[in-house]
């Protein structure tokens, strides 16, 4: 396995907060202006702070059960996504960041994270 995706988000230099989605605005923690927001590379991998399995949804894709994670970035950020192969998810597991194909289209990619192995 490679490495993770990178992800784009922002710094605010005037409290330091790390952010993503980027904010096309201003900073979400003090309000900062645009131009006190820098560009950021974040590396799509950290740990499950919290988990709950799907067992059904109004959707196609993706297919029931399916474990959706509140991941903390080890760059910082904390943001959802769906875990695969992850069982219940446990709280504390390891995670890295990958690409699959949509089940929607097949021109575009979503993010997906996966257990980390050792």
């Amino acid at each position: 396995a490679g490495s993770p995706p990178m992800l784009k988000g922002h710094h605010c230099t005037a409290c330091g907060r790390v952010f993503f989605p980027p904010d096309p605005y201003s900073c979400e923690r003090c309000g900062a202006s645009l131009d006190r927001l820098e560009p950021v590379d974040l590396r799509a991998a950290g740990t499950i702070r919290a988990a709950a399995q799907v067992h059904r949804h109004r959707h196609p894709s993706p297919t029931a059960p399916f474990t959706v994670a509140i991941i903390e970035l080890d760059d910082g950020p904390v943001l959802k996504s769906v875990v695969l192969d992850a069982g219940d998810g446990d709280v504390g597991a390891r995670v890295r960041g990958v690409l699959v194909t949509s089940a929607i289209t097949e021109h575009t990619v979503d993010l997906r994270f996966e257990l980390e192995t050792s």
